[in-house]
């Protein structure tokens, strides 16, 4: 990771040595040093201040040398300055290209061949680039500010923007350092944090006029003027490659992405639970590894396996099948646990890492773990967002759940709604908010979401998973990464794969109703028959009574305190029967994960987000 932060008023000339400026920028760099911890740069421009903060690990195209940034280049007696968060997966092809239209890049840095692809295709350069990235380009000569974010979402990239100024940063944290951005939640904040949360309607946050550049999307700011422009979109096609073919195209796609990411010279481990997707990214990259073991590593809770209640979200338990694996690839393995009080502990720590409550203890435990693997490693390979592109979730194949004229993560918000004060709930209109989200995004490919037609159900699922649900997730593992140092490789993300994806009919990526079918014909010979058709189970979670009670007795003491501000939100009475009524577990309110515990301890969340970032309630 490495995260980029800026100031630009374009009407105002500041001196070059500015106390004011100087101590708001560098503010908000160091409010997210811990996403870039190896170097600290900042760029000096009369309407503006910039800063970069880099990690080293984050590199990819070993070939290809890297610059330290702001960087800034003269072209024609024009200037342009450039910073970006993230990595580019094609640069090797973009190069190429440059040259083929004549454009020197022998021997140019990473940065200075993306700022002559900006030089020599204008703002329509991003639509060449694949990978994960946030990109800031600022052109001098016209003194307009340009913000681009790549077509998944991988990589974060927040502002606030007024008549006269902008404010950007890779994370809420350093818009929050700016002496004019203060932390407020309005009723539409409300929304996205009780009806929406913890997934978010892209382009939004939770704060009152703090915004994130959609995924797809650049915006360009200059006097007097912002706009966005949307430069990716999921292209609806006809699929015409025979089966086989079909499955030659996904092996050779994920092979790539797998391929690139790799290219490391920093210690790297493999998440690998024992399920098929980190099986397969583990078993490909011990196959590019052959004369040394890769590292992989494992997640369990203290006693899971006294207190594991298998349901129909989580069958089975990760750690025989990790066992397996790991000998069948004979990598060299750790397992990690987390007892009850490190992930009570690390809920905290998940509120700071994504400036707002998140997936609870699903989230607080991956940033434990995080922190657990950091000291040895600097780069983890993670099989995340498999289940979204091909189809692993159980929304993809039950009728009632695909069909269903909603988000099907959040069918019934009835149990968070009724546990609001009235007033709360009578003017935040959830349903009809979360209807209005729902009807937007569907209208983004081309259909109403009403009455779709049965050919379009299985697209619409998977364009509303891949921009909300994954995103979430992709969110959280980028954040947990970042609040250890760390670099998060997501191989399954990736673009061409997800856009060929999203084309392929239902009956061929369920294939025979097996799901995941072409993943577990990818996987084919790769890992253990056992392992590639296990049944999905979901990242862990505990399932032990004592972190209940954990919950339980810290909502106690908050709502034994009149001042507390989750008490501003929700019905304490209607809360404090909650507390004690006895949990479906095997019923998520959010995904597959995320049930009556989990909504304890976002509440939890919720109040220590209020509290620490003295939010106000408007």
């Amino acid at each position: 990771m490495s995260s980029i932060a800026g100031f630009f008023h374009p009407n105002v000339t500041f001196p070059k040595d500015n106390d004011s400026c100087e101590k708001t920028i560098r503010a908000m760099s160091d409010a997210m040093h811990r996403r870039g911890p190896d170097s600290q740069e900042f760029y000096v421009f009369p309407h503006g201040r910039f800063s970069h903060n880099a990690m080293r690990c984050e590199q990819i195209h070993s070939g290809i040398p890297v610059e330290t940034q702001p960087v800034t280049r003269h072209f024609r007696e024009k200037v342009f300055t450039l910073l970006y968060d993230g990595f580019i997966t094609n640069l090797p092809e973009l190069k190429a290209g440059l040259e083929r239209d004549f454009v020197h890049t022998e021997g140019l840095a990473q940065e200075e061949i993306l700022l002559c692809a900006f030089l020599h295709y204008g703002a329509d350069f991003v639509k060449k680039l694949s990978g994960a990235f946030a990109i800031a380009v600022y052109d001098e000569s016209r003194n307009l500010l340009y913000l681009f974010r790549d077509p998944l979402g991988l990589r974060p990239l927040f502002y606030t923007a007024r008549e006269q100024m902008i404010a950007f940063a890779s994370e809420p944290k350093g818009l929050l350092a700016h002496p004019d951005i203060a932390p407020e939640l309005d009723d539409t904040g409300l929304n996205e944090l009780l009806s929406m949360g913890p997934a978010h309607t892209p382009g939004s946050s939770v704060f009152r006029n703090i915004s994130e550049v959609r995924p797809g999307h650049y915006l360009c700011f200059g006097k007097g003027r912002l706009f966005t422009e949307r430069y990716h979109q999921f292209a609806v096609k006809e699929h015409t490659d025979s089966y086989a073919d079909t499955a030659d195209h996904v092996r050779e796609l994920l092979d790539r992405s797998i391929n690139v990411l790799s290219d490391t010279d920093q210690p790297s481990v493999s998440l690998l639970s024992g399920g098929l997707d980190s099986s397969v990214i583990s078993a490909k990259l011990a196959s590019l590894s052959p004369e040394q073991p890769i590292d992989t590593c494992s997640f369990d809770f203290t006693e899971s396996s006294r207190f594991f209640q298998a349901n129909s979200f989580q069958p089975s338990l990760d750690a025989p099948y990790a066992k397996k694996m790991q000998e069948a690839i004979k990598s060299r393995h750790t397992t990690l646990t987390c007892g009850n009080s490190e992930l009570f502990k690390y809920l905290e720590n998940s509120v700071l890492a994504h400036d707002m409550p998140a997936m609870a203890d699903v989230d607080s435990s991956l940033i434990y773990f995080c922190s657990r693997i950091a000291p040895e490693h600097s780069v983890v390979f993670t099989g995340e967002c498999a289940d979204e592109l091909f189809c692993g979730y159980p929304w993809y194949h039950r009728p009632e759940m695909y069909e269903a004229c909603t988000f099907p993560w959040t069918r019934d918000i009835s149990l968070r709604a009724e546990l609001l004060r009235e007033d709360v709930a009578g003017r935040l209109h959830m349903p009809e908010y979360i209807q209005s989200q729902y009807l937007a995004s569907c209208s983004e490919i081309g259909i109403n979401g009403l009455d779709t037609p049965p050919e379009l159900l299985h697209r619409k699922t998977f364009y509303l998973t891949v921009r909300y649900f994954m995103q979430t997730l992709a969110n959280r593992m980028d954040r947990a990464a970042a609040a250890n140092s760390i670099s998060a490789r997501m191989p399954f993300a990736d673009l061409s794969l997800a856009e060929y994806l999203f084309n392929i009919p239902y009956d061929m990526q369920a294939k025979d109703g097996e799901v995941k079918h072409l993943l577990r014909t990818y996987a084919a010979g790769l890992v253990p028959e056992e392992i590639r058709c296990r049944k999905k189970s979901p990242f862990p979670k505990t399932y032990d009574p004592g972190y209940e009670s954990f919950l339980v007795a810290a909502l106690q003491r908050i709502m034994a305190d009149d001042s507390s501000p989750l008490l501003s939100i929700v019905d304490k009475k209607k809360l404090q029967a909650f507390c004690y009524n006895p949990k479906d577990l095997g019923k998520p309110w959010f995904g597959q994960l995320m049930a009556g515990p989990q909504l304890l301890a976002y509440y939890l969340q919720i109040n220590y987000w209020m509290t620490k970032y003295d939010v106000k309630l408007l």
